[in-house]
């Protein structure tokens, strides 16, 4: 996150908006890098979110790997503000559609036939 450890502390609960107020918004003014990173773990805990609530499970070490990929990448960031935070959804979506056109497994106990 930022080179100060305590920062870090202030912005995981400044993203979790456990600390709110005109003191909170001068302490980010005065430090622009500090509002970029709550600006991006914001959006981490939205995409979270709402992963989440699609009872989707993302490994340990998601959240931190998606900060510095919005870090890197501009358009990742554009993305999600542009609302495709439910693309984990979408892609479920579009994996079911495609299983559905495969054919159906045999039951149990019944061995299919080569073609000859």
């Amino acid at each position: 996150m930022t080179d100060d450890p305590d920062d870090d502390a202030i912005l995981a609960e400044l993203a979790d908006d456990a600390l709110t107020g005109p003191a909170w918004d001068a302490w980010l003014a005065a430090r622009p890098a500090a509002a970029v990173e709550l600006a991006t773990a914001r959006r981490v805990r939205l995409v979270l979110a709402a992963l989440e609530a699609e009872a989707i499970v993302v490994p340990a070490d998601f959240e931190a790997r998606l900060r510095q990929r919005l870090r890197e990448d501009a358009t990742l960031v554009a993305l999600l503000d542009l609302g495709l935070a439910n693309l984990g959804r979408a892609l479920l979506e579009v994996l079911e559609a495609l299983l559905a056109l495969l054919p159906a497994a045999p039951p149990a106990g019944i061995t299919p036939r080569a073609a000859g």
